[in-house]
């Protein structure tokens, strides 16, 4: 019989050779170059952010090995990354291929759920898909933005040092609030109020890097008290959604439920999917914008008179936006330049798939990484170069190089619900203010952004100095 010595012995044997075999290329993999396991166990573990190691670890090592198609090891296991847009469509587009189901345990599917549109696949997210797009069709609500706006900048007031990160957060929340889900939750009123507080709590309880790391500790070293955390949100948000359901209104989640096809557990994991992908993707993207705005006055003021030039004093119109070419180049290239959403969901096949000249095998998590796809160097002139003037002639840029959105059916459903969104509150931005970039901003050299367990790009703690134009 074994000692308790002998035991311990025997289970610290059994886990070595468990890491071992887990940090190991799986021999099917081992034809396609491999990211060097060690920086990027280093960089997950310093809590050093996606773009930013896409760009010092990734996009170098893909350089050097002539390719666009790489082994990652991300999430507790490896994958295949695809850095290059064409590419990316050739994967999107592939009718063979889905999304891979997500291991259980992890917190953050525990929050979102899996019967949503950005999870599910097959027939489910067809009709999902077809219902999103519906609803969202009958609503573009300019003037809820408009109002919002105004809003904004009566607590902005007469100008000064401004945390935009914050309000940028606090904006997108209302307008997801308050036009997709048909609830009110005064973020910009009560910007520690306990719904809004609670949410921020929970996403930053989630993003433990090395929980992020490895999935898998979450069955070894359980964090009950943030899994209760995340129960406890999502039963809330189930009672907000209960109160929508006995109280209908010009909202997409209205329009979700009417539609009878839909269960409740869709009902639940589409509403919060679309509450929090709908709001922090955008507060990441006016948050970007705004920088290089304060950044480059000489854009900023060219910006300004177009938008003077179409708007006048009127409140926007959807009207307005196909004629302000320049203010949708400065967001289209802001969104290039840090995407929202790094990577997408991993797709999987049943048969082998080829793509950039190898040979995926089945069962393969495969992704398109987008934010290294917009700074690949065979994709893009001058990639790490903020350049709005690349988009204003069509010669300089091939279009279909942009994937913020993704590519193919499965693009962002909500993708001119955000662009509409941005052109509003920047177009009126400029019209109220002039802005700056502090002195002692931590951005003043390069942008940073927040460390989230969604690889999402959120500027980190971006303050703005405003001052009220006359």
């Amino acid at each position: 019989m074994l000692s308790p010595t002998d035991l311990l012995l025997v289970a610290l044997v059994l886990l070595c050779i468990g890491i071992y075999r887990l940090l190991q290329v799986p021999p099917q993999l081992r034809h396609i170059p491999k990211v060097p396991l060690w920086p990027l166990i280093c960089s997950y573990l310093s809590g050093e952010v996606e773009e930013q190691r896409v760009r010092r670890l990734v996009l170098p090592f893909a350089k050097r090995m002539n390719t666009d198609v790489v082994v990652v090891f991300c999430l507790g296991d490896w994958m295949v990354q695809v850095l290059e847009p064409k590419l990316g469509r050739q994967l999107l587009e592939n009718p063979v291929v889905r999304k891979q189901p997500q291991p259980d345990g992890m917190l953050l599917w525990r929050l979102i759920g899996r019967n949503n549109v950005f999870m599910s696949d097959g027939e489910m997210w067809k009709r999902q898909s077809r219902i999103m797009h519906d609803a969202l069709r009958q609503t573009t609500p300019i003037e809820k933005f408009t109002s919002l706006a105004r809003t904004t900048f009566s607590l902005i007031g007469d100008g000064g040092r401004v945390r935009w990160s914050d309000y940028t957060h606090r904006y997108t929340l209302d307008a997801v609030g308050t036009t997709v889900i048909g609830y009110d939750f005064e973020a910009l009123a009560k910007p520690h109020g306990s719904f809004v507080r609670r949410y921020h709590d929970v996403m930053d309880a989630i993003a433990n890097p090395p929980y992020v790391v490895f999935p898998s500790l979450e069955r070894w070293l359980p964090r009950h008290s943030v899994r209760a955390m995340v129960d406890s949100f999502v039963e809330d948000f189930c009672k907000i959604l209960e109160e929508k359901r006995k109280n209908p209104g010009n909202d997409v989640i209205t329009y979700m439920f009417q539609e009878p096809e839909m269960t409740q557990v869709e009902y639940r994991d589409n509403s919060i999917v679309t509450f929090i992908g709908g709001h922090d993707t955008t507060a990441g993207a006016l948050s970007t914008t705004i920088y290089f705005l304060a950044r480059y006055p000489d854009v900023q003021e060219r910006l300004r008179k177009e938008v003077v030039s179409v708007l006048g004093n009127d409140d926007p119109r959807i009207e307005h936006f196909s004629k302000t070419p320049y203010l949708n180049a400065v967001i289209r290239e802001s969104l290039r330049y840090n995407t929202p959403t790094n990577i997408t969901v991993p797709r999987i096949s049943d048969e082998p798939v080829r793509i950039g000249g190898y040979v995926i095998p089945p069962g393969t998590a495969i992704a398109l990484h987008m934010g290294a796809a917009h700074h690949n160097e065979s994709a893009w002139e001058n990639p790490d170069r903020w350049n709005p003037d690349r988009w204003l002639d069509e010669k300089n840029v091939d279009q279909t190089n942009w994937v913020s959105f993704g590519h193919g059916p499965r693009r962002c459903p909500a993708r001119n619900f955000s662009l509409y969104e941005q052109r509003v509150l920047i177009s009126m931005l400029l019209r109220e203010y002039r802005l700056s970039l502090p002195e002692d901003s931590i951005h003043r050299d390069t942008l940073k952004n927040a460390f989230t367990a969604f690889a999402l790009s959120l500027p980190k703690d971006l303050d703005v100095d405003f001052v009220k134009i006359a």
